[in-house]
Parts: C-alpha cells; structure tokens; sequence
C-alpha cells in the first residue's frame, strides 16, 4: 500500500503538498458574485507568508477543506517525508501546468527545472530508505525526473483522450499507445492510466502494455467499482489508485489471509 500526494514548488523555493495549480485565498472578485474567487498560481505563493495570513484559508464556497500541517497551511514535502511511518510508501506526483486545447492555460512561473531539482534535493535528504515512486502528468517533467536520478522508478500519468476531460495539446499525451511508446522510448518505470481509457472487458490494452514490460497502474473514478478493482487485480495489474482502501473487502480479505 501506498499513499499517493502531489508535491509542487512555492515562490520561495519550498517543495510543499498541494494538489491544485492555484490557491483560492477566500477573496471575492470585484464586481462579480462572492463565490467568483480570485485566484492565486501557487508558484506566486510565499509559504513562509501563507503560513502567516488567515486570508489564504481556502473559501467554503470552494467546497473544500482546508487541512493544516501544524500551524502550515502548506505542509512542506521534506517534513512529511520525516515523519509518515517508514514503511509506508509514497507514489509523489509532481505537479506542473499542461495547455489545454482551446483553453487559456493557467499562468504558471515555476521553471520546471528548479521545480524537479528542488523536489528531488528534498527526497535524497529525507526519503531514507522509503519506497517512492515518482510520476507526472507532464512528458516533460517525467524525462527529467529520469535522466536526473536513477534511483526512484518514474510513471507517466496518462489521460488520454475522453469526454470526461480536456484534451492536451502536447501531442505525445492524445492516446495510450502514444503515452506507452513515449514511455518505452525513456525507459520509464510504467503508465497510470486513467480508467476511462479502458473499457469493459479490457484485456487487450492491459495485455499489450503488461507485455511491453511496464509497470501498469490504474487511477479514475471507475475505481471506485469494487467490481472494476477485482476485475483489473485479476488481469495482474501493478497498481490501482484509488479512495477509502480500508473499504475494499477484497483488500481486506487477503489481510486477514495473511
């Protein structure tokens, strides 16, 4: 078992969890409804400074809940790493912006290089001997996780192409065979795919990329299908990403067996 966080870059330098690109610090938009927020990209974001200011509490209107690290809005990646248990393992996702077709892409100034430098400054000083699994959204982010280090296996996340999200623009993320190849080429450690690039009865695509000899991991809320999970665990799958583990009876069961 493992968890599954994203981590990001602040203004000042400090690898923090946080899953969104922006922060909503809770300040309604002029002349518009007061649950239009204005918007903050969080590389624009001092954590020394949010950990200070009440406003950046994220709105209730946002329909969501603010969670605080001790007295830090934003708990930082090298404190989190300190003190989990060891053996829990992490599959750390590494957030950064991906244009979209036809949309206007979220300003974003965070210089991917020093993002990923950053990041895995903080692993080597504080992962100790914890299984960690490294991944992304971004092609290019994925390559330079690899080619910087070799000690930690790195995952291209892969949306593909559905009704459920926007399409990327970056051509090597428009299908699962792109993203597989893509994969192969760099010498990844495998694909999360999302689970609506699979259909019913899957067995063909899980095959193909079994056979490709990539790690395969399965994220998406079909997981949510206690149905689905059994389906894709019998199809030898790596990994499956998913809410509320301690619900799976079939996780449960094979810890009782054991």
């Amino acid at each position: 078992r493992e968890a599954v966080v994203s981590t990001q870059s602040t203004g000042d330098n400090k690898a923090v969890l946080y899953h969104d690109l922006e922060v909503a610090p809770g300040i309604p938009l002029a002349h518009t409804s007061s649950n239009v927020l204005w918007k903050l990209p969080l590389p624009e974001i001092n954590a020394t400074d949010s950990q200070k200011r009440d406003q950046l509490l994220l709105s209730p209107s946002e329909g969501l809940e603010t969670v605080r690290f001790g007295s830090k809005l934003f708990p930082e990646l090298g404190d989190v790493l300190t003190m989990l248990p060891g053996g829990l393992g992490i599959m750390l996702e590494v957030k950064s912006n991906i244009a979209e077709k036809g949309r206007i892409p979220v300003p974003y100034h965070g210089d991917k290089n020093k993002i990923v430098d950053l990041i895995l400054s903080e692993l080597a000083n504080s992962a100790g001997n914890r299984n960690i699994i490294l991944c992304s959204f971004c092609p290019t982010i994925c390559l330079m996780l690899r080619r910087k280090q070799d000690r930690w296996p790195v995952v291209l996340i892969v949306q593909g192409s559905t009704e459920t999200y926007h399409d990327y623009s970056d051509g090597r993320l428009r299908s699962l065979d792109l993203c597989v190849k893509l994969a192969l080429s760099e010498n990844l450690h495998g694909v999360s795919v999302f689970s609506g690039l699979l259909p019913d009865r899957c067995q063909e695509k899980i095959a193909t990329i079994k056979e490709s000899g990539l790690a395969t991991f399965v994220w998406g809320y079909h997981t949510a299908s206690q149905e689905f999970r059994d389906y894709l665990r019998s199809e030898g799958i790596t990994g499956l990403i998913y809410d509320r583990i301690y619900e799976d009876t079939s996780l449960v069961k094979r810890t009782s067996d054991d």
